[in-house]
């Protein structure tokens, strides 16, 4: 499955490097031009300090724009998840920030009893910087505090990691 954080349909240009009958592609936060997978902006760490005040206030305005409540317009949340509890299963990244307004997926994802590693694709700057350090600290921020070992034994090392390369047909 690849999960697909963007709105756009660029990931269905690099399918051809898998077998085609065994992918699926979930648009999590919605597809362009596509009624039935409406968008969906906003964010998404209900875990924060302060959701359960925001929640307290009791309008509803407030909460408009959380993720939790437009995952419900499509299946997409629920069938991700039953993926999940098909077997084991291993998460690669690319291109995504892994900023905090995903956390609460993220961390479902990552803490789940069938995760087993993540390899980050970089992004080299030029020959001597590049953010993997930033992205494995980025991940860190989706691990509880009493899961920070399994966050440092899932992630693939930097020198079994590689950059994001420029799709080339």
């Amino acid at each position: 499955m690849f999960l697909n954080f963007n709105y756009t349909s660029t990931i269905e240009q690099y399918l051809d490097l898998f077998d085609k009958t065994k992918c699926e592609v979930k648009y999590i936060h919605g597809k362009l031009d596509d009624e039935n997978n409406p968008i969906i902006f906003g964010y998404g760490d209900e875990s924060n300090e302060y959701f359960e005040k925001i929640e307290n206030v009791n309008d509803n305005e407030l909460t408009k724009h959380l993720k939790s409540f437009s995952y419900l317009t499509t299946n997409n949340y629920k069938e991700l998840f039953n993926f999940l509890y098909q077997g084991s299963f291993r998460v690669y990244v690319l291109g995504h920030s892994l900023g905090l307004s995903d956390r609460l997926l993220l961390n479902h994802i990552f803490e789940h009893e069938r995760f087993e590693m993540v390899k980050l694709y970089y992004y080299q700057v030029n020959n001597q910087e590049n953010d993997f350090f930033f992205k494995t600290q980025e991940l860190s921020r989706h691990f509880k505090l009493n899961s920070k070992h399994k966050m440092r034994t899932s992630v693939f090392p930097f020198s079994k990691s590689k950059p994001l390369t420029i799709y080339k047909p």
